[in-house]
C-alpha cells in the first residue's frame, strides 16, 4: 500500500510506532492481533507504569518481599552477583552450578525454578544437563522477545516545567519517515513522582539501533522531538537511558505475540516443567499478563506451588536460590 501524502503517512507511522512501544517488538514481527490495542495506549494508560507513591519502586518490591521470606525461614539464603552457569539433573535431585566472584559452585536442591528472561534462555546463556528437549528449544527460539528502552529526565524546577502538568502521554509526529519512533512518544509522570519528569520511549528496530549510539546522540534526538513541541524547553538536570538489550541478565525487554504462531501454546510448552526442573516467568504466562510484571509473579507463584506439592514426600534438603 502506498500513501502519497506525507501528512497521512506520518501520523500512520504514529500508530504503528504505538504498537511497537506497546510491545516491544518490530512491527513487522508484532501479531495483528496485538497492534490494535494500541490505539488506546493514550488514553488508558496513566499510573499502569508507575508504582505507587510512597511505596517505591521494583527494588524496594523485592527485597521487601526477600526480607519477609528470610524472616519466615531462617535456613534461608539468597545469593546475590551470582551468574548460574549450568543445570543439571542428578537422580531425583537437580544440581545448578553457579559463578561467584570468579569461583564455580555447585549447590543441590531437590527442584529448581528457572526464572531467566526469554533472552537469555533464547541466547543459551544457562547449559542444561541433559539438554531441554527440540519442543522447547523450538519453542524457545521462535518465540517473539522485543526490546524497549527509556530515556528518563529529571528538571530539578518546576520553572523548567513547559508542558502539561495533568496530561500523561504526550506524542510528536515527525515529519519524516527516518525520525518517525525515534523517541517521538512521551509518558510525563510529574504529579506522581512530585518532580518536573519526562521519559521518553523507543522499541523495535530502531531501539536495537539506539543502543548502538552514545548518550549524546540520544538525548539529542530526544530533546529535538520536545522542542519542536516545547521550543523554550530546557535541557534535563539528571538523565538516564536503558539499553536492556545489552543488560546480560535480560537480553532484552519482555515477549509478544510473533506473527504466524499462537502464544497461548508457546507460552504452554515453554512453562513445562522437564525433570525436576520449573520454568516461569512473563513468557510463560498463559493469562494474557505476558510482558509484564503480574505476569512473572503469577507464573513463578504457580510454580512455586507445583514445586512445593512434588517435593513434599521427599527428603527434605532446604536450599533457595
Amino acid at each position: 500500500m502506498s500513501i502519497d501524502d506525507n501528512e497521512d503517512r506520518q501520523y500512520l507511522n504514529s500508530i504503528l510506532d504505538l504498537g511497537e512501544l506497546g510491545y516491544g517488538g518490530d512491527i513487522n514481527d508484532l501479531s495483528l492481533n496485538e497492534v490494535g490495542f494500541s490505539f488506546m495506549l493514550g488514553s488508558v494508560y496513566k499510573t499502569h507504569y508507575m508504582s505507587v507513591p510512597s511505596i517505591g519502586g521494583f527494588g524496594t518490591v523485592a527485597s521487601r518481599v526477600a526480607n519477609d521470606t528470610i524472616s519466615s525461614n531462617a535456613d534461608t539464603e539468597i545469593k546475590l552477583e551470582s551468574t548460574v552457569k549450568k543445570i543439571s539433573e542428578a537422580g531425583n535431585n537437580v544440581v545448578v552450578s553457579y559463578e561467584q566472584d570468579g569461583e564455580m559452585y555447585n549447590v543441590t536442591t531437590r527442584a529448581a525454578l528457572v526464572t531467566v528472561s526469554l533472552g537469555v534462555l533464547k541466547a543459551r546463556h544457562i547449559e542444561f544437563d541433559p539438554s531441554l528437549p527440540d519442543r522447547k528449544l523450538d519453542t524457545i527460539d521462535g518465540m517473539g522477545f522485543g526490546l524497549l528502552n527509556k530515556c528518563i529526565m529529571y528538571w530539578d524546577s518546576f520553572s523548567d516545567m513547559v508542558w502539561p502538568e495533568d496530561t500523561y502521554w504526550l506524542e510528536v509526529i515527525t515529519p519524516d519517515d527516518d525520525d518517525s519512533g525515534l523517541f517521538t512518544a512521551f509518558f510525563n509522570p510529574t504529579t506522581l513522582k512530585g518532580k518536573p519528569c519526562l521519559i521518553a520511549w523507543v522499541a523495535g528496530d530502531e531501539a536495537v539501533n539506539m543502543e548502538e549510539k552514545t548518550d549524546d546522540f540520544i538525548l539529542d534526538q530526544v530533546m529535538k522531538n520536545l522542542k519542536s513541541m516545547y521550543p523554550t524547553i530546557n535541557d534535563p538536570t539528571t538523565v538516564m537511558i536503558t539499553r536492556w538489550g545489552q543488560e546480560v541478565n535480560f537480553l532484552g525487554s519482555y515477549s509478544f505475540n510473533q506473527v504466524d504462531r499462537n502464544f497461548f501454546n508457546d507460552a504452554s510448552k515453554l512453562k513445562e516443567k522437564f525433570g525436576n526442573i520449573w520454568f516461569s516467568g512473563e513468557a510463560t504466562n498463559t493469562e494474557g499478563w505476558f510482558g509484564t510484571t503480574v505476569g512473572a509473579w503469577n507464573t513463578g507463584e504457580e510454580a512455586g506451588r507445583s514445586m512445593a506439592e512434588s517435593i513434599k514426600d521427599r527428603k527434605p534438603k532446604s536450599w533457595r536460590m
